[in-house]
């Protein structure tokens, strides 16, 4: 028997020294970027859109016949395996970093999507023509507003949402498929659901990884170790990402200083504050306020 390799650069390759990735591919990019029958890890969050064609797929040793008219997930740090694809598969979709989805705020803005987030989710959907037809046109929104000058008024904020109505409306396929399909979670899962949901409320107030892993009734190496295993990322890092988020998004209001920014971070005063976030952005406060 042929001895499966885990290809841990992800299912498709893009820069890897680019903390803020966000792709889109098309079915070219998909089968050229995949060798059927090995095993992948990818590093990256994907959500496909199969407009033809078939493909198997494992995932989590479930194997699913992917078809024509439907929706794949593909999340980092979980096993993929493809066995088959067929000569007319063609699939649109959107690759984009764990970091990327963090700027936009989506870990931060509602638990319900945590699930999607963690794999504990069946990741393939089938989709009407409507639904269809509504993300290939999203799909090609994002794909124009990727491709802009830089010099378009305004790009960044035209590229996040774009992103954010894709993903949303990829989202909200998954939410009603389960609310008559409720997933069985392990403990890993309700462990990283539940660590996310308690940031998501938390994170102004609560900066140390013991105060989350008291909560979740075990130790601070447990919730690491756990975290690290199904995301790839530490409890510390999940942190430090929701901090300068939140830090981020005050600092843009101009009605607050940045004394005010720091005492609704809970810091002890502003040079701290200002300590903390040009560790983790290489700038600080005033000046990233400056350029926004």
């Amino acid at each position: 028997m042929k001895k499966l390799s885990v290809h841990h650069q992800g299912i498709l390759k893009v820069e890897e020294d680019d903390p803020l990735t966000l792709k889109v591919f098309t079915e070219q990019d998909f089968t050229s970027r995949i060798i059927v029958g090995e095993v992948y890890k990818s590093s990256f969050f994907s959500i496909f859109i199969i407009t033809g064609g078939s493909m198997l797929v494992k995932h989590n040793l479930r194997e699913f016949l992917v078809k024509e008219n439907s929706l794949l997930f593909i999340m980092p740090s979980t096993i993929y395996e493809f066995t088959e694809v067929s000569a007319d598969f063609t699939v649109v979709g959107s690759v984009f970093s764990v970091d990327y989805m963090s700027q936009t705020g989506i870990i931060l803005n509602t638990s319900s999507v945590v699930e999607v987030m963690t794999g504990a989710y069946q990741p393939y959907y089938a989709i009407n023509i409507e639904e269809r037809d509504l993300l290939l046109n999203l799909q090609e929104v994002l794909k124009k507003a990727l491709a802009e000058e830089q010099t378009v008024a305004f790009l960044p904020e035209i590229k996040k949402h774009s992103f954010l109505s894709l993903f949303y409306h990829a989202a909200s396929i998954y939410a009603r498929y389960n609310v008559s399909h409720k997933v069985k979670l392990n403990r890993r899962e309700e462990l990283t659901i539940g660590f996310l949901r308690l940031l998501a409320k938390h994170y102004k107030e609560e900066r140390s990884v013991k105060y989350y892993a008291d909560r979740l009734f075990v130790t601070p190496k447990h919730l690491t170790q756990m975290l690290k295993e199904g995301t790839g990322r530490t409890t510390g890092s999940f942190i430090d990402r929701a901090v300068i988020v939140g830090a981020k998004v005050l600092l843009r209001d101009p009605s607050l200083n940045i004394s005010q920014v720091a005492q609704e971070l809970n810091f002890a005063d502003q040079f701290t504050f200002a300590k903390y976030f040009k560790k983790h952005t290489g700038i600080t406060p005033s000046q990233f306020r400056a350029a926004h």
